[in-house]
Parts: C-alpha cells; structure tokens; sequence
C-alpha cells in the first residue's frame, strides 16, 4: 500500500505548532485494510490507536470522504483539531480528495469551535461580551498583578511562567494550588504566593471583563456540563465528531467531548503510546480509559508503520512492552528489514558529543546532506554539550523545542560584561549587566551609562564604576578583570566566572545546572584569539546565529527536544543522553504516571527515525562511574531504574566501545 505523509527536505518547520509539515506530500489516499476498516467503520463510537508513521492523517480523510459518500450532511460532521495549521492542512487534503462538498464540513481548533458559540450565545454561556486577550496584553495584565503582590523580586517566577502555570492549571481542570503541588517542585510558602497573584490576575479579568485564551474551553466546557438547554441545542446540531491526536486531549476537552456525544458519534485518533504533554495537561486516560468512560465503544488499530525499518520497530515494541500497562499494539513495517540500532556509551558528554559530530563529518564527507541528519534530546539543557560541538566543528543546525545556548538569560548576563569590554558603548549591555547587581535600578543605571559613555579607557571607565557602585565592589573589578583580558577569551570568560558566580547563584535558582554551560563557553572561546572575535563569531554575526535558526537554509542538521519532535521523521536519528537519570528523568522517579509517560517519551524519540537509530549516553550519572553492561547500577544514587536496562542483545546492532571501563473550581461533568 501507499504510505502517507512524506516529510522531506522541503519540509519547514512550525515552532508554534510543534511540527513538521510537508510541502512535496504524496497526493493519494489509497488505503491498507487497517485503514480502510477505520474509515469505513459504521458502528458507534470508535477510539483508532494509529501507531507512530501508521497514516492517521489519511485515515481521517478518508473517513469524511466516505461518511459524505454515505449520505451524512457535512454540515452535520465536525473535525477537532489542536492548531490551526493542522485544520488548514486537514481541510486542503479533504478538498484534494473529495472534493468543493467539504467546504460545508466544520473543520478547526477545539478554541476556534469553542469560540464560535461563545460569541453567538453570550448569554446562554453566562459570559455576556466578550473582550478577548492575546498573549502580550496577558502579560501586562499579569505583571500588575505579579508587582501588586509581591514587588521587585528577581528569585519570584516571571508573568510567563505565571501565565504558564494558570494556563496548564485551567487546561488540567485543577485548582491552581493542586497544579503546582503536582507539577512543580516550589515549596509550601512559594506555592502560596504564586497561588496569590494568580488569583490577583484572575480578578483583574473579571473587573475588566477580560477573557483569555484559557477560558475559552474553560467557559463552553462549564456551560455545556451546566446547562441542560444549551447542551441539548448543541448536541442537536452534529451526528459525528472526529477528533485528531486524541492522546493530547486535557481534561477541559475531553468534557467538551463528552457533552456533544449521544447522538453524536465520536470518532477519535491518536496513539496512548504517545501520549507525553502531562505537563502541558494532556490526560493519558483520555485516550488509554476511552471504552471504560463510554461503554460499548470500539477500538480499532493502525500497525502497519510506512515510516521506520522494522529492526527500529523491533526495539520500540520491546519498550512498551516492557511497561505494567497494556498498550496492546505491535507495530510492522510496511518497509521491511534494515539496519538495527546501535546502543554505544561513553565515559563523558563531551566525548559523546565529539563522536556525534565526527560521525556527521564523515557522512557528509561521504555525499549524505545535512538535513538527514536530526539529534533528539530529553531537555535542552542536556543538549549543551553537543551544540558547543556542532558550533566548534561548523556544522550547521537548528535548535527547536529549547533555549539556545548563547539566548539562554544566565549566558547573555555574562556575556553582558564581555560586550562592554570590546564595546564600551553598546548601552544594552551595559543596562543589562548594571542591573544584574543589588540596588541599581533601570533609573540608576541609566545615569551611570550616560557617565560611562563620555569616558574613554578601560581604567577611567573602571574607576567610575568603583566610585558610582561602591556598594557592589565585584561590578567594577570583574570589569577590570576581563578588560586586562581582551586578547584572551577563554581567561576572560573564566575572571568573569569567577566574579560573577556568587551574583547568578543567587538569580538563578538551579544554578548548579546552568553552570555547567559557562564551561561550555570557555570551550568555545579557545580557538579565538580577542574577546571581539568570539563575541562576533557567536553572539553578533548573522550567519553564526542562522546555523541555528535561520529556515532559508533548509540543509541542517536539526538539534531538537523530544517533546518537539512528535510528527517529524529524519533517516538518521541520533538520540543522545540514553542514560540513568534522563530515561527515566531523575526526577520523575518513585511516581509510576511520571515514570510511565517518560517510557512514552523515549518511545516517541525512536519512533522519529526512519533508517538509522543511534542512542548515545554518558556512563557517568551523578558523579559516579555507571557502564551500561554493570546492570545493578550499584554506584551510591545513582536509581535502578532504566529503561533500557535489560534490552536484549539481539534488538542492537554491533558497536565499538569507546571506553573500556565504560483558583477558579474543578468542573464537573453533568455525567458524574
């Protein structure tokens, strides 16, 4: 059979979304008989486990097409998607396959359907006019209140992340105080006071009948659970609701679901054994509890996999597996046999990320293009090592799904210092390192840069600082300090370590993590030979910053988290960091949903590659020396727990060893 979605060197990327989408797709929706029985299916409620690469996006087309065939108005069918691109993309395919009788089918985001209902019955909803809020006026908004409450307070968690977690809290259907117990690691008192200003935030929309993007499935979720006439007008006006990536569903969408069912048919799509947005709200029982929460429901399955050899699948059924759960799938490969696997470790990151980008020179040396090529990570922290590597060894890539190194806030601080010491006039640097220091303000520092700009000379410029910051000593000397070094990076970069540490330590309150990455920069600065030279290499000059993220040079290499990695595909993966402590993350360890939706990310991680699958890791966790073949993992800390412990030795190909000793309520649901 025809597979489905090609994704290819044509392909960009959607940060927002999240995905890869193609431009070159193929055109056909010739269907296997999985599929066929899916889109033909003419009983109740159905629940499609589509595997990974198993043509899910075809087998919704093809389902409109043949309800359309069968007589059912398309006005009466409604389509549910998660971004707005995805409906675009869904909708094109619809018209392609069958046809100008699709424009009549209701086809958008679960906030786009929402909303259209918000606005034509306020009053039915209870929420009168609407004022809708984007993100940036969100943000005002949740500054005031974040400054009525608790002041100037660097160590307090920023109106973004504030906003993050009122959103994730509505999305999950909890009360704020129960979100940050259950996602966060903030202590009782930290808790309280967040739990405060959002509270302050949410009365701020109400005095101004404000609305955000959150309380747009908030409201048609409590409206349609809490009013008979209205959920009756709105079951009334659709027989079948077709839902795409079921397993992302968050508690507030799964309501909205349950109250347009019965007459309604609901026909869902998604894959539990991707389920791993918990974070972001998305509930693994909406999709893995589906026929205990609606009795009589049938569940059909996609297989056969267009995307991956089967010795890469071979390895990701072993997983699941593996797993208490019972995922009750077992992907086959349309494609055939291939390469296994390879599982290789190393005694350090660094060795780790130089074998990467070696193995990269070598391929491409040998006629494979970059953009064959994506890196997957578990966080972007874990990938520091391996983008000093690439950027050192000028291989060209993008960073999605994380902070790049030089954009993340404690490097920029420090390279704020080194900006002022080759540019004694770059005002935004000296804003930002003046202000990084205890009492000095936007005013004052402004003052201070309006003196600092008539003086010429590192020493009179040191001198002034001295005088006009005599509270905050290391400011003036950590300048003097990297000024004495401008010839010399990387020594430079360590004085403004060393001065500078015990002020980050205090901002930042994982500090011991981010600290690693100035090691990284020291690294980098060796080969330069001036402070100027380093900061244009990697800081200034657009074309070291578009090996990053420029998308008109699509031959890269593609660095990319996980969690942003699902619906893209690449020959070659290399996943690094398969280690203890990262799968399952450390600190997921002791709770058995967090351990199991982890077992879900790393499935999700080898099931992006389609010819090669290479899993890298460090035999170092926590300080203490830990080879894989050692499986009780004995060193002092470090967990039992991996998941790829017992993998057996026919799943993995030959390697080389590289080491020789390697606020507002809950709602319920009119049902309960």
């Amino acid at each position: 059979m025809i597979p489905f979605t090609k994704i290819d060197s044509t392909d960009s990327y959607d940060p927002i979304d999240g995905i890869l989408m193609g431009q070159n797709e193929a055109k056909t929706y010739q269907l296997n008989a999985e599929q066929r029985q899916a889109a033909e299916f003419d009983g109740g409620h159905a629940l499609v486990l589509a595997g990974a690469g198993t043509g899910k996006t075809s087998t919704i087309v093809a389902r409109v097409d043949h309800l359309i065939s069968s007589g059912v108005d398309p006005r009466r069918i409604l389509l549910l998607t998660f971004t707005r691109r995805a409906a675009r993309e869904m909708r094109l395919r619809m018209m392609e396959h069958s046809g100008e009788g699709t424009k009549l089918v209701s086809a958008g985001t679960f906030h786009n359907f929402c909303l259209q209902f918000l606005r034509r019955w306020p009053d039915l909803f209870g929420c009168g006019a609407l004022s809708i809020i984007d993100r940036d006026d969100q943000l005002q908004l949740m500054k005031l209140a974040r400054g009525t409450v608790v002041g100037k307070n660097a160590q307090f968690p920023k109106s973004a992340e504030l906003a993050n977690y009122y959103s994730y809290a509505r999305n999950t259907n909890r009360t704020i105080t129960e979100y940050l117990k259950e996602f966060t690691e903030h202590d009782e008192e930290l808790i309280e006071r967040i739990s405060a200003v959002l509270q302050d935030y949410s009365k701020r929309k109400r005095d101004c009948r404000y609305f955000d993007y959150d309380d747009i499935l908030h409201l048609f979720a409590r409206g349609l659970h809490q009013n008979n006439v209205l959920r009756e007008k709105l079951k009334r006006r659709f027989d079948h609701v077709l839902v795409d990536e079921m397993q992302d569903t968050n508690p507030l969408q799964w309501l909205i679901l349950d109250g347009l069912r019965d007459p309604a048919k609901l026909f869902c799509v998604g894959d539990d054994a991707q389920s791993i947005y918990a974070f972001r709200g998305a509930d693994f029982q909406n999709v893995h509890s589906f026929t205990e929460r609606i009795e009589g429901a049938t569940v059909l399955r996609l297989e056969e996999n267009f995307r991956s050899y089967q010795e890469i699948l071979d390895l990701s059924n072993w997983l699941l597996d593996q797993s208490p759960l019972r995922y009750n799938k077992k992907l086959h490969a349309s494609r055939g046999a291939g390469v296994k696997p390879c599982l290789i470790d190393f005694g350090e990151d660094l060795e780790e990320a130089d074998w990467i980008t070696d193995d990269l020179l070598d391929r491409h040396e040998g006629g494979d293009a970059w953009n064959q090529h994506m890196i997957l990570t578990r966080t972007a922290f874990g990938a520091r090592h391996i983008e000093a590597s690439l950027v050192m060894k000028d291989i060209p890539y993008r960073f999605i799904g994380g902070t790049q190194l030089l954009q993340s806030a404690h490097v920029k601080d420090l390279l704020s210092l080194l900006r002022v010491v080759d540019n004694p006039s770059d005002q935004l640097a000296w804003m930002r390192y003046l202000t990084l220091w205890p009492r000095i303000g936007d005013k004052s520092a402004a003052t201070m840069i309006g003196k600092l700009l008539v003086i010429s000379g590192a020493e009179k410029i040191e001198a002034e600082l001295a005088q006009r910051a005599k509270a905050n000593p290391r400011l003036a000397e950590a300048y003097g300090g990297c000024a004495k070094l401008r010839d010399k990076p990387k020594q430079a970069i360590t004085a403004a370590v060393d001065k500078m540490t015990p002020l980050l330590e205090k901002k930042y309150d994982d500090w011991d993590r981010r600290s690693k990455d100035l090691k990284l920069l020291e690294r980098l600065a060796e080969k330069h030979t001036t402070i100027g030279e380093f900061l244009e290499t990697y800081t200034l000059d657009p074309i070291s910053e578009s090996e990053a993220s420029n998308d008109d040079n699509t031959d890269v290499v593609t660095l990319i988290t996980v969690h942003s990695a699902k619906g893209t595909e690449s020959p070659v993966c290399y996943l690094i960091g398969v280690q203890p402590g990262t799968y399952p993350h450390a600190r997921s360890i002791g709770d058995d949903d967090k351990e199991e939706e982890e077992r879900r990310v790393l499935y999700v991680a080898m099931t992006r590659a389609k010819n090669e699958l290479i899993l890298t890791g460090t035999t170092r966790y926590r300080g203490a020396y830990v080879p894989y073949h050692n499986r009780g993992f004995a060193a002092a800390g470090a967990s039992t727990t991996y998941f790829l412990e017992d993998v057996p030795a026919h799943l993995l190909g030959d390697t080389d060893s590289f080491d020789e000793d390697p606020f507002d309520s809950p709602i319920r649901s009119y049902r309960d």
